[in-house]
């Protein structure tokens, strides 16, 4: 209790601290993660896995664990992805692709995306991409529509993406250099990807990504420019989209053309995204196929310890007196795979 004691007069002192608070552009969307939670009106949080099959003791399985709720935090105003590569020996689980948990948590990423759709448009985030080989670090819009009317099947598969690594001139995995896509199907006629230098961006520092995204208008020509630190890295004129797309943002494991995850943990951080619409007249709705698979039904709400919908000093007493009640991803809000003081303090914070 005398632990307790001490939150108690620590959160009195804090109270009285000033708070000041942006100024809100209802066109800009704009998101700086700060408190325990994501906005839930603002992001969707994705459970569900892609990235292809291998075959392992005569049998095909998912190459890797997906995307799960458990690896996506806020921590001290940032928003963390957790990769879990192949040394990871934690209680996490992956997902396979027909939504069954694994038995392990190897390979396992997170992600999530934006409620709502967004065409042309300059996409901005400042972050720290895992500095490991093996997974991806990725920013990337994503619409996707399936057409059986005709007799074949004919996918659309509006696209734009940034991700780590990249691949330097001697074809070698880069941190040095990221995939630039742009995609409007999945034909190898519908994509283009270049791999170009963008200087070291595993150096444990910040740093700005961003596309500006043209669909077409008076003197606008259909592009799309890739900014890294505010300078201009390379402009594809291919494939350009034109659909509405969700703005998605993760840390996954790619088969083959990322290395091997080598590691038991590794984190894409995120400090800021922001997004401003350009409403240009090449802009199309959107209209996909699954707009509502994939997605966490019930998100964790960390620091929620006792799940009565809201976080005040209870959830602390009960971390403190180690009650977690099987809510221990509410109670876990660092993500280090235990229930402390740590997680009581940071708690605590959130509620000046």
């Amino acid at each position: 209790m005398k632990v307790i004691a001490k939150f108690l007069a620590l959160f009195i002192l804090m109270s009285s601290a000033s708070v000041t608070y942006a100024e809100e552009n209802t066109d800009v969307f704009y998101d700086d993660f700060s408190g325990l939670n994501l906005d839930s009106s603002k992001w969707l949080t994705a459970e569900k896995n892609w990235g292809g099959t291998i075959v392992e003791n005569g049998q095909t399985v998912d190459y890797n664990g997906g995307v799960i709720a458990e690896n996506v935090s806020l921590q001290n105003g940032k928003l963390f992805f957790t990769g879990c590569g192949d040394l990871y020996i934690g209680a996490k689980r992956g997902i396979n692709r027909n939504g069954t948990y694994r038995e392990n948590g190897k390979r396992c990423g997170g992600a999530i995306a934006t409620k709502d759709y967004f065409a042309s448009g300059s996409y901005e985030i400042s972050a720290k991409i895992a500095p490991e080989l093996g997974c991806c670090s990725a920013m990337w819009t994503f619409e996707y529509e399936e057409d059986y009317s005709g007799d074949t099947l004919k996918v659309t598969n509006h696209e734009i993406d940034i991700e780590f690594p990249g691949r330097d001139e001697n074809n070698e995995l880069s941190l040095s250099h990221c995939l630039c896509t742009t995609w409007v199907g999945e034909g190898e006629d519908e994509h283009k990807t270049a791999s170009p230098y963008c200087k070291n961006q595993a150096d444990g520092k910040f740093h700005t990504y961003r596309f500006d995204w043209h669909t077409g208008d008076d003197g606008e020509t259909k592009r799309v420019e890739y900014y890294f630190d505010d300078e201009l890295i390379y402009t594809s004129y291919d494939h350009i989209p034109t659909n509405a797309g969700r703005l998605w943002l993760g840390l996954w494991f790619p088969r083959y053309w990322a290395g091997t995850p080598d590691f038991e943990t590794t984190n894409f951080e995120i400090d800021y995204v922001k997004i401003t619409p350009f409403h240009e007249k090449g802009d199309k709705e959107q209209n996909e196929s699954y707009p509502n698979g994939g997605w966490r039904k019930q998100n964790i709400v960390r620091g929620d310890v006792n799940n009565d919908g809201s976080v005040d000093l209870r959830d602390i007493i009960m971390i403190e007196k180690r009650e977690v009640n099987g809510y221990f991803a509410n109670a876990d809000v660092n993500d280090d795979e235990k229930t402390d003081s740590k997680d009581s303090y940071i708690i605590l914070k959130s509620l000046v």
